[in-house]
């Protein structure tokens, strides 16, 4: 049987392709292992920080900030309210 050149290029090219492909996937899967170890480590993390008694406190700290800029912004309101009836009342044109 006579060998064809091209024909043997062939071969060898999808060969050689096909263990390319084989240790890519094989090189993805050991990244995506290694990825999904430090995501299970970094959740248990986020699980024992959130289970913390700081974190509490962080969650009260900003209930009394939000109470406080409520207040401030019925302040505010008040404060344009009477502005209005001032320019209202003189008769400016206020802005």
């Amino acid at each position: 049987m006579k060998w064809d050149p091209k024909l043997a290029i062939w071969v060898v090219t999808v060969i050689f392709l096909a263990g390319g492909g084989w240790w890519n996937l094989q090189t993805v899967s050991k990244d995506v292992t290694k990825i999904q170890t430090t995501l299970d480590e970094q959740e248990s993390s986020i699980t024992i920080h959130v289970a913390s008694e700081g974190h509490e406190g962080g969650t009260d700290r900003m209930k009394r900030i939000e109470v406080a800029h409520t207040e401030i912004r019925e302040d505010i309101r008040s404060m344009i309210v009477n502005q209005s009836a001032m320019c209202q009342a003189t008769g400016a044109r206020c802005r």
